[in-house]
């Protein structure tokens, strides 16, 4: 006998399956010759006969009957005297719970999740414990509710049917007392332990657990108008669930529903009727709570993965989301302007049909095309992540949603709104920008589609009218017939509607421009002198004192760094390298890509070194080479040698024809003025000046710096260049180069050159910088960006316009060095577009 009983504990799990195996197939078998004797026609029409409102309030009570079960969780919190947040055990305690009420194998699935989620801080035999004491307390409300059912069945004139289940409900009803009872009297062991206190608090948790249930379930069979009384359905409903837990089925499903169907049945209940009210009961009670457990379970797992990454899974998908919700706002506002105006196709394309999320009567009023250009350019304000487009985006989709409800509800289309209107809110910290400055890459794709939409809407609405159709055209595609308006008035009214959104664009466009505020400020020259003469410049930093461009200073207070630069539509464009302390260039740039990114502007560095080339390859920006600057070693640089034969040879014919070459210091008369301003007239030749990255003719800018100039030989200046002082003793270089185009003889500008060589290398300076040869050695292996590609083709094939080789060339005969530079932009702007800002900014008048 022993041996039999130690090996029949042996196998137990063996015989615990059997006999769900078999209670199970006898169900499927039940089910299936039922399903037998069910209209599915008739279960549907049943069903869409439910008011969407009674349907609302099963979800709610369904969600809310859930709720008491979470009070074994906090008592369990006592008991471990776990140091959770409340929130946290709410949290974990509904997902535990719906998952237990889904795959609830009698229970073991929450001791197993209880034990997964609150046993890290205690001894895992303590919480065992705990979680037994617990779960023995989690019948007594259903033993309590079988009490009162074998009272009503057995003492009252009840269905004969519902009779039959006596024996079940009393040994349910038998369960409560009997553990009552021994948990008083036992001191030890698994009932011991427990206060009287948190005994009643656990028998209460099980009660109100069960209430819920009868509730939802009772609530539905109002709702469903079934003919039958509480006194019968409750005790047949707690005698199926008594038999569907003893069946260790999870959630009791199938032997649960079989009673169920069977019961009713007998009590004169149509099974169609029977069917629906479990299938809503399901979804009520367990499916709903359960999509709310993985959602809390979702964001549970979502925050630990956070924690331990560094929020970088939080942050990725706030981004993931802002994007999407772009997304949406365009796709949602074009699909609503298509809906108005080619109607027909979504009637007509099934395909079309099913993805629209709009109901097909929907967008049918004048309110439509309004609510559509709308969105679109809501769209618009949170791809800018513009702060000031948050609330009118939450407005908008308010609106709509409340049209939609009002003019055609669809189920479909509220909840894509409501889930569009929640991922709004999420992504609310994407929303960083002070203002809105509309790029012309912005204007482009806006402009394309609302173009597109408006000549489609107008197009077809021409194409409408009756005189279109009375005489239609022998080769007319066929399938240009669903394009018709249903009529006239409709297209006339949505084309005021059209002018209308255009004057909401404009205002809503300026609402969120705001107070237009600028990254740069104002010209100080006191503060760009001093900075220089601390710390240091660069061949580009004198042509700050022009006035033509604006200032970036870093740090606020005491700075130690500018950025030259001008401003042109949205793009911040920085003429050269920083200027000042060299430590503080990383931090000067970072501060000044943030400020551009806060203000909606897009830096573009023009002409920079390879080492500011690296630091912005820090922030992914893409660059394309302009060119090479060439530079002269001045401590070596010598006439000497065949290749400066004919530059000697220069040299000597000028000198004997009495040219000089001089240094003039500032401040110099109103007389050298009048004749620079000659010499520079001459050279332009009726040309307009350039600024930016060039200097021009100003006299407070010449005033500031020596000028060199070649005089003939009765002292009259014939050309001249003024000296660019770097604020180091490591290189120097030239601004405006320029000759009388009638006085100056050729050559004299390399005569110019070779003494200002001399001249420098005297004062101590290393190198001279003869600026920058466009293009030069651009895009010149196959591997290179298709940008340099490009221009190598401009280099290669534009001289005739243009002298870049013959620039190149010209330098080539006293470099000795060669730099390149380069021009970085964001990868948000188009290289076409910076390339026309460029070209505007460098080719536009000097502001004298």
């Amino acid at each position: 006998m022993e041996k039999s009983i130690r090996w029949f504990k042996q196998h137990i799990t063996f015989f615990k399956l059997l006999f769900v195996f078999a209670v199970l197939m006898i169900v499927i078998a039940e089910l299936l010759s039922i399903s037998k004797t069910i209209s599915l026609e008739r279960l549907q029409e049943m069903f869409d006969r439910i008011p969407l409102w009674q349907l609302g309030i099963i979800a709610i009570v369904g969600l809310l009957s859930v709720a008491p079960m979470l009070g074994y969780d906090f008592t369990l919190k006592k008991l471990l005297k776990l140091e959770y947040s409340n929130f946290y055990i709410f949290e974990t305690s509904w997902i535990i719970n719906t998952i237990n009420n889904i795959a609830g194998f009698g229970g073991l699935v929450s001791i197993g999740l209880r034990n997964e989620f609150y046993g890290k801080g205690s001894k895992n035999s303590k919480v065992i414990s705990s979680l037994t004491k617990i779960f023995v307390f989690v019948l007594s409300g259903l033993s309590i509710y079988s009490l009162l059912s074998f009272i009503a069945v057995e003492f009252f004139d009840r269905s004969a049917y519902v009779k039959q289940y006596w024996i079940w409900l009393l040994g349910a009803a038998l369960y409560f007392p009997i553990v009552f009872v021994l948990s008083q009297r036992k001191k030890e062991g698994l009932l011991s332990g427990l206060t009287f206190k948190e005994q009643l608090a656990l028998i209460g948790t099980s009660f109100f657990e069960w209430t819920g249930m009868i509730v939802t379930f009772s609530l539905i069979g109002y709702f469903l108008k079934v003919p039958v009384s509480l006194a019968d359905s409750i005790p047949l409903f707690i005698a199926a669930t008594v038999i569907g837990i003893i069946s260790l089925i999870p959630g009791g499903l199938g032997s649960f529903d079989v009673m169920m169907i069977l019961g009713f049945s007998s009590l004169g209940i149509p099974r169609e009727i029977v069917v629906l009210w479990l299938v809503i009961y399901r979804i009520a009670y367990y499916l709903l709570p359960f999509v709310v457990g993985l959602l809390l379970f979702s964001r549970h797992l979502f925050l630990k993965l956070d924690n331990r990454y560094n929020e970088i899974p939080r942050q990725l998908a706030i981004e993931l989301f802002h994007k999407v919700v772009v997304v949406l706002l365009y796709f949602s506002g074009m699909l609503m302007v298509l809906l108005v105006t080619v109607p027909e196709v979504f009637y007509t394309t099934k395909w079309l049909e099913r993805f629209n999320p709009f109901g097909l009567h929907l967008i049918s009023e004048f309110p439509s095309i309004i609510l559509g250009f709308s969105l679109i350019i809501m769209g618009r304000g949170m791809a800018a992540r513009v702060k000031r487009a948050y609330y009118p985006t939450i407005i908008l989709l308010v609106l709509t949603a409340i049209y939609a409800f009002t003019t055609d509800f669809s189920l479909v289309t509220v909840t894509y709104l409501v889930v569009l209107l929640l991922m709004v809110i999420v992504s609310k910290s994407e929303l960083y920008r002070e203002q809105l400055v509309y790029s012309w890459e912005w204007m482009t794709i806006d402009g394309i589609i609302f173009g597109l939409l408006a000549l489609l809407y107008v197009v077809l609405g021409v194409y409408s009218l009756p005189t279109f159709q009375r005489h239609p055209h022998p080769h007319r595609p066929k399938f240009v017939d669903f394009l018709l308006f249903p009529s006239e008035k409709i297209w006339l009214s949505g084309f005021i509607a059209i002018l209308i959104v255009v004057a909401f664009i404009s205002l809503f466009t300026r609402y969120l421009k705001g107070n237009k505020k600028q990254v740069s400020q104002p010209l100080d020259k006191e503060v760009a002198q001093t900075i220089l003469q601390t710390y240091g410049g660069n061949i580009d930093s004198e042509l700050v004192f022009l006035g033509d461009k604006e200032l970036f200073l870093y740090p606020e207070e005491e700075p130690t760094v500018f950025l030259q630069l001008r401003t042109y539509n949205n793009k911040c464009v920085v003429m050269g390298n920083p200027s000042g302390n060299q430590a503080d260039f990383p931090a000067a740039i970072e501060a000044f890509v943030k400020r551009c990114d806060r203000l909606c502007y897009l830096p573009v560095f023009y002409e920079v070194g390879e080492n500011t080339v690296l630091t912005l390859h820090e922030f992914g920006y893409d660059f394309i080479k302009m060119g090479e600057e060439a530079l002269v070693y001045l401590p070596e640089f010598s006439l000497a040698g065949k290749k400066n034969r004919g530059i000697r040879s220069l040299m000597n014919k000028l000198a004997k024809e009495g040219y000089t070459f001089s240094v003039l210091q500032p401040p110099f008369t109103a007389d050298q003025m009048a004749t620079l301003k000659d010499i520079s007239d001459s050279w332009l030749d009726g040309r307009k000046e350039k600024g930016f990255s060039l200097g021009f003719f100003d006299e407070e800018y010449l005033q500031r710096n020596p000028i060199a100039v070649v005089q003939d030989a009765e002292g009259v200046i014939v050309s001249f260049a003024n000296i660019m002082p770097t604020y180091t003793k490591e290189s120097a270089t030239i601004d405006l180069m320029r000759h009388h185009k009638e006085l100056a003889p050729s050559g004299t500008m390399d005569f110019l050159f070779v003494h200002l060589f001399e001249y420098l290398n005297e004062q101590g300076i290393e190198y001279f910088n003869l600026g920058m040869a466009p293009l030069s050695n651009v895009g010149k292996y196959r591997q290179s960006f298709i940008q340099e590609r490009i221009a190598a083709l401009v280099y290669e094939f534009g001289s005739e316009f243009y002298s870049f080789q013959g620039l190149r060339d010209y330098k080539a005969k006293f470099a000795s060095i060669w730099h390149p530079r380069y021009t970085l932009y964001s990868r948000d702007s188009w290289i076409l577009y910076v390339m026309i800002t460029l070209l505007i900014i460098d080719n536009a008048p000097p502001k004298q």
